[in-house]
């Protein structure tokens, strides 16, 4: 599997985890498009480069607020490394964090079969302590994501993280 591609089990579980969530009424989460220019067309076969950096993966509306997140799959068993988020993605969270969104990471800790919510305010902690040179950590231990984080658990839907969301911010009614 590419390492661009490591995700996509994960990002079909959310993309279908959003659209039962938008067909019970509960919230409308899309998947954001990243933006590419086509150069070129032969049959079946595009040739393109992206057009700037994307924003993050989801957003939409829950219980009349704006969530934004990314989703981030690993096969780490003890980390999640912090080079695997981008800075543009950083300053889209944050813009959204200061104008009232609920932001968060999902991420998926595939060897251990789960799934942990870590609210922006968290990852933007982590993130300034990977910034401050050489003694900064690269990653995330996985005993700090347990306890400043959330797992995830499946219910009816696979990755049932608006449940989660419903009773860190106190919104809305439990998911599903």
């Amino acid at each position: 599997m590419s390492h661009a591609n490591r995700g996509m089990a994960f990002e079909q579980r959310l993309d279908y985890t959003n659209q039962l969530y938008e067909n019970k009424g509960i919230a409308v989460i899309n998947k954001r498009p990243t933006p590419i220019q086509v150069l070129s067309r032969t049959g079946n076969k595009v040739v393109g480069h992206f057009k700037k950096p994307s924003t993050v993966d989801y957003d939409g509306t829950y219980a009349g607020r704006s969530i934004v997140f990314e989703a981030k799959s690993t096969k780490e068993l003890r980390r999640f490394p912090l080079g695997n988020i981008h800075q543009h993605q950083m300053d889209y969270l944050r813009k959204c964090h200061e104008c009232g969104a609920i932001g968060f990471l999902l991420i998926e800790f595939a060897t251990h079969q789960k799934v942990y919510l870590l609210p922006y305010e968290v990852l933007a902690q982590c993130w300034q302590g990977s910034k401050k040179g050489d003694r900064g950590a690269k990653s995330i231990p996985l005993q700090d994501i347990k306890m400043h984080g959330y797992e995830v658990h499946s219910s009816q839907v696979p990755v049932d993280y608006l449940t989660v969301v419903g009773k860190v911010w106190g919104i809305g009614k439990i998911a599903i």
